[in-house]
């Protein structure tokens, strides 16, 4: 069933309080600082009813941080996990079959930080094509996934440095992808 619109809203605001607590709560442009608080804000938006999404061309170094995120986790934590690669619409009515109350979209993205960076964005708080490294920003994917089923929206970025097709993922971002797999289990394992 889906949620009425007044409801939408409500947990709409209620996301973007906690996203906007959360990039108060540690120094701008650091992202995230350790497991224990990626985990501790995971577990505040995901439920039994949540998904993760990993978007990514693993065929272009940095941007197959979603992709890697995927295949680590897929099993290990209690939540569905999809890899769509760069093809996010091929999976919608898989996706919408689960009717999830949250979609955590796990993504390379330009955000302006440290190299390895990781943040989390409220789906609002992206706009236009976003910063998106590999082609259609998944903002568009959310606003289409939102048409048919609405739910809570979430964005974990990984800052990339190099997207280049052909290219080897940089340490950074492996770090960064051992990192973002850590808290995922931490958090499924606390909840």
């Amino acid at each position: 069933m889906s949620m009425n619109y007044k409801t939408q809203c409500s947990l709409r605001e209620d996301i973007k309080q906690t996203v906007k607590n959360l990039s108060a709560s540690h120094d701008h442009g650091l992202g995230i600082d350790t497991v224990e608080h990626l985990a501790k804000h995971i577990a505040e938006f995901l439920t039994p009813a949540s998904v993760i999404i990993c978007v990514g061309n693993e065929m272009s170094g940095d941007d197959g941080a979603g992709p890697m995120v995927a295949g680590r986790i897929d099993g290990k934590v209690r939540w569905k996990v999809f890899n769509v690669q760069t093809v996010p619409e091929s999976f919608l009515m898989k996706i919408v079959a689960t009717k999830p109350d949250t979609v955590l979209i796990v993504d390379a993205l330009n955000f302006d930080a440290k190299p390895g960076a990781v943040e989390l964005f409220s789906s609002d708080s992206l706009t236009g094509q976003g910063p998106s490294t590999h082609g259609p920003a998944p903002i568009a994917f959310l606003d289409v996934l939102n048409m048919f089923h609405p739910c809570r929206r979430v964005v974990l970025g990984i800052q990339p440095i190099c997207v280049d097709f052909g290219s080897e993922m940089t340490p950074e971002i492996a770090k960064a992808v051992d990192f973002v797999c850590e808290a995922f289990v931490h958090a499924s394992n606390s909840v």
